[in-house]
C-alpha cells in the first residue's frame, strides 16, 4: 500500500509482493546502497558519482514523490558513524527542480546543526513544504521558464554565500536534470549546456573548498535527460582530469 502511495501508481496494488519487491523496492534499495558507498568513496578518492539515487522527498518517517528511502540522510549518517566523527560537517547542494523536503525534514527531526543545505528549485512546483523550508540555510527560489542566465547567476551567488557560511567535510550533490527545457515535470528552460555548466560550477566549488564531493542524479524526465547526464559527466572528467574507477 505504501509503495503504491509513494509512487502514485495504484496499479502496483495488484502486483504480488514478491514481484513488487523485485521490480520496485529492491532497485531502490540498491540506489540507497550506491549513495552510501559513493559517500565513502568520495572521502577516499576526493570525488564519486552514484548513477542513481537522490531520493530527496523521502524522510525518516516515510516517503513521497517516487522516493521510498531517504538515501541522502542514510548516507550522511552512515559516513559520520563510519568515520568516527572525522567527517561530520556535511553540505547538501540540491539542484533538482523540486524542493528537497525529505532530508530537510530529517535535519529538523534530528536537530542536525552540522548539516548545511543549499537548495535551488522551482518554487511554483510541488511539494510547497513550508515547514521544511526552515531547515534550508541557503535557499534560491526560481520560477517556471527560468533560463540559463538567471539560473547560473543565482547558483553562482548561492555557492559564493555557501563558501562564506560553511566549510564542509563532505559535499553531497543532488544533480537533477529536471531543470532541462522541455522537462514535463520541471517546467524550466535551462539548456543542455546550462546543465553542464551547472555541474562544473558545483564541482569547482568543491575544489575551491578542498572538499570531497559525491554526486547523485535525482530527477530527470525529459527525453534528453540521459544525454545531459552523459555529456555532463564527460565534461567533469575532462575539465577536472578525474580518473574513473568502477
Amino acid at each position: 500500500m505504501k509503495v503504491a502511495e509513494v509512487t502514485e501508481l495504484p496499479m502496483l496494488l495488484m502486483l504480488p509482493m514478491w514481484l513488487l519487491q523485485w521490480r520496485v523496492v529492491k532497485p531502490m534499495k540498491y540506489m540507497v546502497a550506491g549513495t552510501m558507498l559513493a559517500a565513502a568513496l568520495a572521502i577516499e578518492r576526493g570525488w564519486s558519482m552514484n548513477i542513481g539515487g537522490g531520493m530527496h522527498h523521502a524522510y525518516s518517517g516515510g516517503g513521497a514523490g517516487w522516493c521510498i528511502f531517504s538515501d541522502l540522510t542514510l548516507a550522511l549518517r552512515k559516513i559520520r558513524k563510519a568515520s568516527q566523527g572525522s567527517v561530520n560537517k556535511i553540505m547538501i547542494i540540491d539542484t533538482d527542480v523540486h524542493q528537497g523536503n525529505g532530508y530537510e525534514k530529517d535535519k529538523l527531526t534530528f536537530e542536525d546543526n552540522q548539516l548545511y543545505i543549499l537548495d535551488i528549485y522551482n518554487s511554483e512546483l510541488w511539494p510547497h513544504d513550508t515547514s521544511a523550508k526552515t531547515a534550508i540555510d541557503n535557499m534560491v527560489e526560481l520560477r517556471c521558464g527560468t533560463k540559463d542566465g538567471q539560473y547560473l547567476t543565482s547558483l553562482e551567488s548561492a555557492l559564493q554565500q555557501a563558501s562564506r557560511d560553511f566549510q564542509p567535510d563532505l559535499i553531497l550533490y543532488n544533480a537533477g536534470t529536471d531543470i532541462l527545457e522541455g522537462d514535463p515535470l520541471g517546467r524550466m528552460s535551462v539548456s543542455l549546456e546550462g546543465v553542464i555548466q551547472r555541474d562544473q560550477m558545483v564541482f569547482q566549488h568543491a575544489l575551491s573548498c578542498k572538499c570531497p564531493i559525491s554526486m547523485v542524479l535525482s530527477g530527470g524526465y525529459a527525453a534528453e535527460s540521459h544525454q545531459a547526464v552523459a555529456k555532463s559527466i564527460e565534461n567533469l572528467l575532462t575539465v577536472f582530469s578525474l580518473t574513473w574507477h568502477d
